[in-house]
């Protein structure tokens, strides 16, 4: 890889794990008798950082967005960090982004980018991180409880951020068209 790609691709990480503790915080909490966590912009920017830098550097900067929060940096939901709350009812959301960012990067790596790629992308890497939360729940409670509070509630507001999400990165798609042409 010459310098300027990774300088580059640096550049991105850097921005995109200060966007991602941005979106953490943009959070709608739910009580706990309906939900386990609450509705963050953390999965739409994971699923951005997933499309814009690709399987490899995605993952690099999820995974240090994680370290970094585990270590105690506020950067997840409600400025928190910690071993604690990313080993709480959290985990498998967390997992889920990891796992999302490498299939929804190979994705983009092999589709067109076009709006409907992208909203197939964002609803696959919404499926996965659901399932991962849904699974880590098992720790707490049962199957049914574990997709009552873990999944259920995350629907309306996955469908909003999943258009949002191709919106968004058609327009970034646009500009960098533009920015070429200049």
């Amino acid at each position: 890889m010459n310098a300027e790609k990774l300088i580059s691709n640096g550049a991105g990480a850097l921005i995109s794990i200060a966007a991602l503790g941005a979106a953490a915080q943009l959070s709608i909490p739910l009580s706990e008798s309906v939900s386990v966590a609450p509705i963050t912009g953390q999965s739409l920017a994971v699923l951005i950082v997933a499309q814009l830098l690709k399987e490899i550097w995605g993952t690099i900067t999820i995974g240090i967005y994680i370290v970094i929060g585990i270590l105690g940096a506020p950067v997840f939901s409600g400025f928190e960090g910690g071993w604690e709350k990313f080993s709480g009812p959290s985990l498998g959301y967390f997992i889920g982004f990891i796992v999302a960012t490498i299939v929804c990067g190979l994705l983009a790596r092999k589709q067109e980018e076009r709006f409907k790629f992208y909203l197939l992308q964002m609803l696959i890497g919404t499926v996965l991180i659901l399932v991962c939360g849904w699974l880590g729940l098992f720790r707490f409670l049962d199957a049914k409880a574990s997709f009552t509070k873990g999944v259920l509630p995350f629907l309306p507001g996955a469908l909003i951020k999943i258009t949002i999400g191709a919106i968004l990165l058609s327009v970034i798609r646009r500009f960098k068209s533009f920015m070429k042409a200049v």
